[in-house]
């Protein structure tokens, strides 16, 4: 039932139902703190004190969480949490290399929620809606270039370029790393091989000049590196998996 009233930019837009305030809070026009109206009452209240609206977040298939409780959680100050995902650039690259690619999914994952937690004060946590979308995750990459405290000791850098590339290897080596290309066409095994390495290649060094610029800022302000969160762990798991089924796959073909 539509009977929750918000602003944004200045202007009251509503009423709006408890669903379509979980689809602003994905799109990060509203967070907990945001105060909405209902329509049976004449006060401005934040999405948190309201406990039927925040029963029904919590129990929709999206999950919704604090960014200040999250901070709390990583048992970090705000002056030692890192700016984006603090990686050296040689672990990340062989991480990349041993988990196939899939660390990177990780590494973009960590950088978004930077952006969602740090930078947005955002409550959602809808990773995969950004993940299928291309447009969302070339904005990481900008936002990454254009943040103002990464910039503090250099110039902006735009990783627009970067980001479209990364999306189109990675996407290369997912497809014909699996095997997708050699059954519906022609084309042989050892071609699959020598495109998935070269894709492989070229999304590392799209992301390399990225976590540079990261690390660069993060040293000289003595951050400490990004611990290790279960993702971690299981893109290297998932990673390994991957690299044993290729290495089925493909090994019998070549030889």
């Amino acid at each position: 039932m539509a009977r929750y009233f918000y602003t944004d930019k200045g202007k009251t837009l509503g009423p709006v139902s408890p669903n379509q305030i979980l689809t602003l809070i994905l799109k990060d026009i509203l967070s907990l703190d945001s105060l909405i109206m209902d329509t049976r009452s004449p006060h401005w209240i934040k999405i948190r004190d309201i406990p039927e609206l925040m029963r029904f977040l919590y129990e929709s298939d999206i999950q919704i969480s604090d960014w200040a409780e999250e901070l709390a959680l990583s048992g970090s100050s705000d002056k030692s949490i890192p700016l984006f995902f603090h990686i050296p650039t040689p672990k990340l690259i062989t991480l990349s290399i041993v988990t196939l690619g899939w660390y990177e999914i990780y590494w973009l994952y960590m950088n978004w929620r930077f952006l969602h937690y740090f930078r947005k004060n955002s409550t959602a946590k809808a990773f995969w809606l950004d993940l299928i979308n291309p447009l969302a995750i070339i904005r990481i990459f900008q936002q990454i270039g254009n943040d103002s405290e990464l910039n503090r000791q250099k110039e902006e850098r735009d990783f627009t370029f970067s980001g479209i590339i990364w999306i189109l290897s990675l996407l290369t080596v997912f497809i014909f790393a699996s095997g997708i290309i050699n059954y519906l066409t022609l084309i042989p095994f050892w071609i699959s091989t020598l495109v998935s390495f070269a894709a492989l290649t070229l999304s590392i060094f799209c992301i390399v000049p990225v976590q540079n610029h990261i690390n660069a800022t993060n040293n000289y302000l003595n951050k400490k590196l990004s611990t290790h969160t279960f993702g971690h762990y299981g893109t290297i798991i998932l990673g390994i998996l991957s690299w044993i089924y290729v290495l089925i796959l493909w090994i019998p073909a070549l030889l």
